[in-house]
């Protein structure tokens, strides 16, 4: 065997570089797939459905609502197609209202009024109050909440590409309800409100939470981000489709 030959020695030299050049185009991401730690603010809008119940006097309580709010994002990339991401929204209230009469309500007040005045059994008296009584129901909740999740990154084309998040949402929930009752004594044209009863609870919590974005390059530096993510509530569903823009470093 002729070791001098320049043929074969030319082929492994070739060989050789065809095999590097094929693993560093594995290795290395392309200009498509760069990464880069970046923070963003995104317009948010909040869809929350909730559990409730419903009877003939009406619901038990509100069965959601629609508010907009703003979020606040921080990521970085941990890997050539995934990575981590802190985001805190804060949403607008979510306002509900809901009106109607205890048909019972004349009953019971006169029941009271007999027993409070020693009136013998027997005895009728005119009614004083209405019958239904007419109520009104208000409520108000607002969902803050800080997310940490993790994403991957699935690129279409050079500019374009979708990404996937999944993590938990850690919320602070803020409800305050107000129900007013309204009477009309005999002989009185003007209603007179019985003073409203307010209450206002804080939960805290930690759901998961899941979503999809797409990233589409506008600059060097600047993304257009829409997207959408689901959080889990307690005994609620909270859906956040936001709209973006997101600055690389």
């Amino acid at each position: 065997m002729d070791r001098s030959n320049p043929t074969l020695s030319t082929q492994r030299q070739a060989f050789l570089r065809g095999w590097a050049i094929a693993v560093f185009l594995v290795l290395v991401p392309g200009p498509g797939a760069a990464q880069s730690t970046y923070v963003g603010a995104a317009l948010v809008g909040d869809v929350l459905r909730t559990t409730h119940s419903e009877s003939s006097f009406g619901r038990d309580a509100s069965d959601g609502g629609e508010s907009i709010g703003f979020a606040l994002r921080v990521g970085t990339p941990l890997g050539s197609r995934w990575g981590v991401e802190l985001d805190f929204t804060r949403p607008g209230e979510i306002e509900t209202e809901s009106s109607g009469a205890i048909p019972l309500a004349s009953s019971i007040e006169a029941l009271t009024l007999l027993q409070s005045a020693g009136v013998p059994a027997g005895v009728s008296l005119p009614p004083i109050f209405p019958s239904p009584l007419p109520y009104r129901f208000v409520t108000t909740q607002r969902h803050s909440t800080l997310s940490t999740s993790v994403w991957l990154n699935q690129h279409l084309s050079a500019r374009v590409s979708l990404v996937y998040l999944a993590g938990m949402g850690f919320y602070r929930a803020t409800y305050e309800s107000d129900a007013r009752f309204e009477i009309l004594p005999a002989g009185i044209t003007l209603p007179i409100g019985i003073p409203s009863i307010a209450t206002k609870t804080v939960n805290y919590g930690v759901r998961p939470l899941a979503g999809f974005e797409a990233r589409i390059k506008l600059t060097d530096h600047a993304e257009l981000v829409p997207g959408i993510r689901l959080h889990g509530l307690e005994n609620a569903w909270l859906l956040r489709p936001a709209v973006g823009l997101a600055w690389n470093f």
